[in-house]
């Protein structure tokens, strides 16, 4: 009985409000014409039509650093939480604790590995004009 009540109390909020987002999406992009024109479509830098290059590459150098982070730091704030649980006697309560982190090392694995080879990427260090 507890788990039809957590998922009523969980489940249902969140299907809710994603079927109301994406029914509020559909009826105002039925309301809404669509007339692409070439002026809509086109880039714009600061309010004005680009032409030619580019004055400067921006330097993207530190963005695996950024990414190393925002995927490690929900895994040790888990792992914070998980320090001030007494687990000595529940074994349960341990192998599933152990279960979520297993999840998230498996599924942060590809975003770190792709995070180390942005960092070795010798281009995104050099200031190029």
């Amino acid at each position: 009985m507890s788990l039809v009540q957590a998922l009523v109390a969980f489940g249902l909020p969140s299907i809710l409000t994603l079927a109301l987002g994406y029914g509020g999406y559909k009826i105002i992009s039925l309301m809404v014409p669509h007339n692409p024109t070439p002026v809509k479509i086109s880039r714009f830098e600061a309010g004005n039509i680009p032409y030619g290059e580019g004055r400067l590459w921006f330097p993207l150098q530190y963005y695996g650093y950024l990414l190393m982070y925002v995927t490690i730091e929900p895994i040790l704030i888990l792992l914070f939480a998980i320090a001030s649980v007494p687990l000595l006697g529940n074994f349960i309560l341990f192998r599933n604790l152990m279960i979520i982190i297993g999840s998230f090392i498996v599924l942060i694995y590809p975003v770190m590995y792709y995070s180390i080879t942005q960092i070795n990427m010798i281009q995104n260090w050099e200031l190029r004009q």
